[in-house]
């Protein structure tokens, strides 16, 4: 899991379906990126997903503060993510190249 820093605090960064829940819950609408707005609630939607053990949550305002404030922020989760769907890409196409063994006979 990746982490980003925001605040002086340190955040889990995960794509997962809680996040594409919460991301759900935010807009009212089925998930699908559509919108330079859509990509920031994605984002803001992975952070609430994966630091519910914080005891205090980041709010929208200071999450976008936060990205207002360091341009290189945006980056460095869109890199995170890409990360990570490459890393699940590779495991489950090693995953499924693994021969079933109730298939030999």
């Amino acid at each position: 899991m990746k982490k980003i820093k925001i605040k002086g605090k340190n955040y889990n960064i995960k794509y997962t379906i809680r996040a594409l829940f919460i991301f759900e819950q935010i807009t009212g609408k089925p998930f699908k990126i559509e919108t330079l707005l859509d990509n920031y609630l994605f984002f803001y939607s992975m952070i609430l997903a994966n630091n519910q053990d914080k005891s205090e949550i980041l709010s929208w305002d200071d999450f976008i503060d936060a990205l207002d404030n360091d341009p290189n922020l945006f980056g460095k989760i869109n890199i995170a993510v890409e990360q990570q769907q490459k890393q699940d890409k590779i495991f489950n196409q090693e995953e499924s190249t693994d021969t079933d063994p109730e298939k030999k006979s």
